[in-house]
């Protein structure tokens, strides 16, 4: 019953390390999914062509 409000705040995992993302920045994966990327590997989702929604 609250597990909408559990999955609001848990802590996202970054989609490329697999970290917690600190700071972190929306991308589309190949599959049209939304994924986190934490700031430290921004530059490495960019490389790979994640595209921003």
């Amino acid at each position: 019953m609250m597990n909408w409000l559990k999955r609001l705040f848990t802590p996202k995992r970054c989609y490329v390390c697999g970290q917690k993302a600190t700071n972190p920045q929306v991308y589309l994966d190949d599959q049209g999914k939304k994924v986190y990327v934490c700031y430290k590997c921004v530059p490495y989702a960019e490389r790979r062509a994640l595209r921003k929604p």
